[in-house]
């Protein structure tokens, strides 16, 4: 069977494994960790490895105290490579050495940033994410800078920060977290529009191109209007959620002004970024579970976020209210959705679902002793499958079992549910016969 699978998503898979066990490793060494620590053990070192390399953020133990800069400077690494996608750096290998990878270059592109990304070829395609990716690093390192000059390792820790927000990573470095930056605008805001950037993704830049060549007749236009459209509107309706359910809670401590500072950076930060400028475990628990849907939606495809993507989720949604109206067409911006298009986001979503779920089950069995509440569980689930970082607290707190599966479950979310779908469902033939119909009540 495994010749027969689709040699894309295999590269994909692969190429993530791979820097994962190489983090393991690396992590494990006993200069990855501050003097006097005991090193890392291969279970943490895992954990660690697989939350870098699939941008999450789910930590079991606190990075700025345990880690060394040298170790510090490991999972930047990851996450780096992380967020850009480790096969993008692979194809420089196919480009360089042989002509005869063409199709493998192809499926790899496909798989892991989209085909308007890479239309005009493999050189012009690792241009644009290495340029994009570095110029918003970059302004962000110096917008940053500032904030953080005088500090112990300042100057790294703004670098650090300034990838992680880019690649979606939710790591930081900073001494007590992010909390101590709730009413710093010039911290906030530049870590909250770097990762919406990240998770635009580098198929807005491409988009925008052709926008820009061939104007709105451009065959690419509607999926640029698609991903500003579900990315502003998730923008703004992230942060009401998030006032709405917590004004009279967490958010109780702070001015109106800055209630709106913290509001739009916890609001967008369920979008796979995973920072937070609030303790989470002191939130409701309601607003835990309204902020599960926006970790499971995510980014935008083509981008450093996870999750089931934007354009799936509203593909979805108005697949449903088309069947609810009787209609036989799915129309979007005008133009008509294909049939293909429409089932691959129904598998999504649907996988994403039922991954959640199972997820949440078996955290729920690994907590025999019922220390955590089910919206936690479910909440750490729905973080780690959409590679969020959002915790309150329980990650370092589960047991191993419960551990290894949040590291399986971030490896999946990564990956993503379709190129899952891929591997585990292989195309058939259609069946030649003609069965009776059966009408089965439904409803």
């Amino acid at each position: 069977m495994l010749p027969n699978l689709p040699r894309g998503p295999v590269l994909v898979m692969l190429g993530f494994l791979a820097s994962i066990i190489t983090g393991t490793i690396l992590l494990g060494l006993p200069q990855a960790v501050v003097p006097g620590h005991s090193p890392l053990s291969l279970e943490q070192a895992f954990f660690t490895a697989t939350s870098a390399v699939c941008v999450t953020g789910l930590t079991v133990f606190d990075t700025a105290s345990t880690l060394s800069p040298l170790g510090q400077g490991m999972v930047l690494a990851m996450f780096q490579l992380g967020g850009i996608g480790v096969m993008t750096l692979a194809l420089l290998v196919f480009e360089v050495f042989s002509r005869q990878f063409r199709a493998e270059r192809e499926d790899v592109l496909d798989s892991s940033l989209g085909s308007q990304v890479w239309t005009h070829g493999a050189r012009q395609t690792l241009s644009l994410v290495l340029i994009y990716t570095l110029a918003v690093e970059s302004i962000g390192f110096m917008v940053l800078a500032p904030s953080f000059w005088g500090e112990q390792n300042g100057l790294f820790q703004a670098l650090f920060l300034a990838v992680s927000a880019f690649c979606n990573a939710g790591f930081d470095i900073s001494p007590g977290g992010l909390e101590r930056f709730a009413t710093s605008w010039e911290v906030a805001l530049p870590l909250a529009l770097m990762w919406l950037l990240g998770g635009f993704g580098f198929m807005l830049p491409a988009l925008w191109r052709e926008r820009r060549r061939y104007g709105p007749s451009a065959p690419t236009d509607p999926v640029l209007r698609m991903l500003l459209r579900a990315g502003l509107m998730l923008m703004v309706l992230g942060p009401i959620c998030f006032w709405l359910s917590e004004a009279g809670g967490v958010l109780e401590q702070f001015s109106w002004d800055q209630q709106i500072l913290v509001s739009f950076f916890q609001g967008n930060t369920t979008r796979t970024a995973g920072f937070s400028l609030v303790d989470l475990s002191a939130v409701s628990r309601h607003s835990l579970l309204v902020m599960i849907p926006f970790m499971l939606i995510g980014g935008s495809p083509g981008g450093t976020a996870g999750g089931i993507k934007t354009t799936t989720a509203w593909i979805f949604l108005a697949t449903m209210a088309s069947h609810a109206r009787g209609q036989s067409k799915v129309v979007l911006l005008d133009r008509r959705i294909p049939t293909h298009t429409l089932r691959r986001a129904v598998l999504v979503v649907g996988m994403m679902a039922c991954l959640w779920c199972l997820l949440t089950v078996l955290l729920t069995l690994y907590d025999s002793g019922n220390r955590f509440s089910l919206e936690q569980l479910a909440f750490e689930s729905a973080s780690a499958l959409g590679t969020v970082g959002l915790s309150t607290g329980v990650t370092g707190e589960l047991p191993l079992g419960g551990q290894m599966c949040l590291a399986v479950a971030m490896f999946i979310g990564r990956l993503g549910p379709l190129t899952i779908a891929f591997l585990l469902f292989q195309p058939q033939q259609d069946d030649c016969l003609e069965y009776q119909r059966a009408e089965i009540p439904v409803g």
